[in-house]
């Protein structure tokens, strides 16, 4: 059939969406921003898909015995290629079998993908980066708190040992990292004066806080990895905690989805799941509650701030945060302050506002469907399809929130590119990046932040290495990226 983009769907009287998963999801999502009509689709999953029926779609299991044929139906088929094109074949063919012909795989509904040749394309990102030495801002203030996403992964633990092989972190994947397209940058490596660190070092961790003092970052959003009592990487949090003389900030996300091996394309072998087992609301304020006591930790009009990494994944959100709320007055931490991140859906999206106090986001980006092209070699086969310009994405973002009434916490983000991690299927954000464009994006969202007497802004992310968003300095460009955020912060010229 004809190409098929967002609006000519508008000219169908029904659309059947199979599959509910991450990328049927991403499809619910657009169709959501371009104002379907939600009684025109329905959506096919085998298992109980709860996000789908969070954001208004019907949802049923497939049923091809009582499908009748119309015209005006078209088929959706949400799977990936690139682990699927077997099954995906399977389903077509059910289909054709009953006479349909409009049927398309999602990744095939383009909005506006260039295609270019991955050996004539080049990148022109970070043409206006030079190499910094570390300012010291710390005379300088500032009424609005920024807090940077923190991720712990910097130490070796028994699990990851035995599932990636002895000696992981994260800095196993930072290393690994290649070009993939002339201007790539990568592989990305730490400046010496912080070198390949671990976490497990608690003179490490003092280091960064006294980098992220110096530079008007208030505190850390570390991940908090909790699966029905057993933990994760928190190493570095209990460290922060033992050692009262590092003086920042910090509160914690609550990372509340299974792990597996999508890094290596295998998104089916669960490494450790998320269960949500009856008595976790209890036993999760139980836990938290001697990093909620202490006094570094970030709170809201007195109240812990706890953020929920996918609050989609919850099976009954109403009856998680009421207990938690419950046992945390309980226990003597009196009221709490829970912030949904977006992931990429507002609480709003999902009905869930009344349960939430606040959100923010975590990846700006990720909510966003900017300009975007593919790489293929010269056989034309795509080498990416999720390719996107960073001036496209922090437009996008900005106008996004012109309009009046948004009551979310705003965030930035200084580059997104998961390749280290993921070299079959990564995204990249940065191409084109430009310094003067996101020390723009954060003077906005600290202007908003004042305008509306909003107490918090966020950023991704403190060290991020293997996802090309991190403040730390690098051997390339030194402290460029965090001087440029401190520039922002205290609305200073940009050089």
């Amino acid at each position: 059939m004809k190409s098929v983009t967002y609006e000519s769907l508008r000219e169908y009287d029904k659309i059947i969406i199979y599959g509910a998963g991450t990328v049927g999801s991403k499809l619910l999502h657009v169709l959501r921003n371009y104002g379907f009509d939600n009684s025109k689709v329905t959506v096919w999953d085998a298992g109980s898909n709860v996000l789908s029926l969070k954001l208004g779609f019907t949802v049923e299991q497939p049923n091809f015995n009582g499908l009748i044929y119309n015209e005006k139906t078209i088929i959706i088929i949400a799977l990936s290629k690139r682990n699927n094109m077997k099954v995906i074949e399977e389903i077509k063919e059910k289909f054709l079998k009953l006479n349909f012909k409009n049927i398309v795989i999602s990744s095939d509904i383009i909005k506006e993908t260039n295609v270019y040749n991955i050996t004539e394309y080049v990148n022109d990102a970070y043409g206006d980066c030079e190499y910094e030495d570390d300012i010291n801002f710390s005379d300088f203030k500032t009424p609005v708190k920024l807090i940077a996403f923190y991720l712990p992964q910097y130490h070796e633990i028994p699990e990851n040992n035995s599932w990636w092989g002895n000696g992981f972190t994260e800095w196993t994947n930072t290393k690994k990292a290649k070009p993939h397209f002339k201007g790539h940058y990568q592989p990305r490596e730490p400046h010496s004066d912080f070198g390949y660190y671990d976490l497990s070092n608690a003179d490490v961790i003092r280091k960064q806080a006294e980098l992220a003092k110096r530079h008007g970052i208030y505190g850390w959003c570390m991940y908090y990895y909790w699966f029905s009592g057993k933990k994760l990487l928190t190493k570095p949090i209990d460290i922060l905690l033992d050692n009262k003389d590092i003086d920042i900030g910090f509160c914690l996300c609550w990372c509340n989805e299974a792990w597996t091996k999508s890094w290596v394309g295998n998104d089916e072998e669960v490494l450790i799941d998320c269960k949500y087992q009856k008595d976790d609301p209890e036993r999760f304020i139980d836990d938290i509650k001697k990093y909620f006591d202490d006094s570094r930790y970030i709170k809201k009009d007195g109240a812990p701030v706890i953020l929920v990494y996918r609050a989609q994944n919850i099976p009954d959100v109403k009856d998680t945060f009421k207990r938690w709320r419950k046992r945390a007055q309980e226990v003597g931490v009196g009221e709490i302050h829970i912030m949904s991140t977006i992931q990429p859906y507002f609480v709003e999206d999902m009905n869930l506002q009344h349960y939430f106090d606040s959100e923010t986001d975590l990846f700006s980006p990720t909510r966003f469907y900017p300009e975007s092209f593919r790489l293929v070699d010269n056989n034309n086969t795509v080498i990416s399809n999720q390719i996107h310009n960073y001036n496209s994405c922090v437009y996008d973002y900005i106008k996004s929130l012109e309009k009046p009434g948004h009551k979310q916490y705003l965030s930035c983000f200084c580059g997104y590119d998961t390749s280290p991690r993921n070299e079959l299927n990564y995204r990249i954000y940065d191409l084109s990046f430009s310094l003067l464009l996101f020390y723009n994006l954060v003077r906005f969202i600290i202007k908003d932040a004042i305008t509306n007497s909003k107490e918090f802004i966020f950023i991704f992310a403190w060290n991020e290495w293997a996802e090309g968003a991190y403040l730390e300095p690098d051997k390339r460009f030194g402290y460029t990226m965090i001087n440029t955020l401190s520039r922002a912060i205290y609305n200073l010229p940009f050089k």
